[in-house]
């Protein structure tokens, strides 16, 4: 997360009326708006690590974090398995929305009829689009798993769907990451197509379940979180390019097949969230949005611990908030709220 990171940024930057991108990110924190929160009544996620809330504590796999020091800063100081020193994006969407504080994991089995009514997640740390990256990855929850356990839950609420509800993909960051550190047998194209394909074939099947408003979020500048820094970015820890390129291509080949679709289904608003220059936008102002560090992870300082080797023994910041990213791979508690406010700025308000 070279010219095309440029382009990007400006894009960014012409988007957000009223000033620039730090700006943006260092004023009051945004209201969708009475309408908006009308509008939703049930948030339901679907994706990787970044919107999963605890789904892998209950599946077989080492890629978890339901133990300290995750957790360190989350109401109770409890380890829930959401990839933070808190909370994560969801809890914060959900929370903006009005819906509801945290939004919980769809396979903890205490969940009561409202929470289900108000909305889950069904994410897996460790999934992508691609199901070989989940079993590279070692978790269980595909694409395709997913959406049965969605079919599911939909057969819990009687086969009627929540009203009001938000979709929310978000995948796309482990597949980038495998391609080049295991290899898929793709070209880089060929992997864009094939992410963005399969992204149009989940929202497909939301609708078809009844889905009329999904957000779809592009993927991070991948090159820039600290375990690929550390991985592929020379002896200077810079962004690995080629890392980023590849998500370039892949947000932009998406950006494209969701205007299609958006043009061919009626009563549908799917909404593409450009993830990639709004990080971008944390890192390089983090100094003025009050950050001591845009680059490093506050577990485990060189870069390379996340679930099992950000534990109890890990070297660990003093200050979470003062610092872009919580481990190698995932944002803290601050940062994904000042990453949501955005979000909700730019493409929720006007719901």
């Amino acid at each position: 997360m070279a010219a095309a990171v440029s382009v990007s940024v400006i894009l960014f930057l012409s988007a957000l009326a009223g000033g620039g991108a730090v700006e943006a990110l260092l004023g009051a924190p945004p209201s969708p708006g009475a309408a908006a929160k009308a509008k939703v009544a049930a948030v339901l996620a679907f994706g990787d690590s970044v919107v999963d809330t605890g789904n892998n504590n209950y599946i077989r796999t080492i890629i978890r974090s339901n133990f300290p020091p995750y957790g360190k800063d989350f109401p109770g100081g409890k380890a829930t398995g959401r990839f933070s020193d808190g909370k994560i994006s969801v809890d914060f969407l959900a929370s903006a929305l009005g819906v509801k504080e945290m939004l919980p994991p769809y396979l903890d089995k205490k969940l009561t009829m409202d929470d289900l009514r108000t909305g889950v997640s069904f994410a897996s740390a460790g999934s992508g689009y691609d199901n070989a990256t989940c079993r590279t990855m070692m978790t269980g929850l595909t694409v395709e798993r997913q959406l049965q356990l969605f079919a599911e839950y939909k057969a819990k609420l009687g086969g009627a769907m929540p009203e009001r509800a938000l979709y929310l993909l978000c995948w796309g960051t482990n597949d980038v990451v495998q391609h080049f550190t295991l290899g898929d047998g793709k070209t880089e194209p060929q992997d864009a197509d094939f992410m963005a394909q399969r992204a149009v074939g989940a929202v497909q099947t939301l609708v078809g379940h009844g889905a009329r408003l999904i957000l779809v979020v592009g993927a991070p500048p991948v090159g820039c979180v600290p375990a690929q820094r550390i991985i592929a970015g020379g002896v200077r820890r810079q962004c690995a390019t080629d890392r980023n390129q590849v998500a370039l291509l892949y947000n932009r080949k998406l950006s494209q097949e969701i205007n299609r679709l958006n043009g061919q289904l009626a009563g549908v608003k799917i909404i593409y969230v450009d993830l990639y220059s709004i990080l971008t936008d944390v890192m390089h102002g983090y100094q003025a949005l009050g950050f001591k560090n845009g680059k490093d992870a506050c577990c485990g300082y060189i870069g390379l611990a996340a679930s099992v080797l950000c534990n109890f023994a890990s070297p660990l910041c003093d200050v979470p908030s003062d610092y872009v990213f919580w481990d190698s791979y995932h944002p803290t508690e601050r940062a994904y709220k000042l990453m949501v406010d955005q979000v909700v700025h730019r493409y929720l308000r006007f719901l």
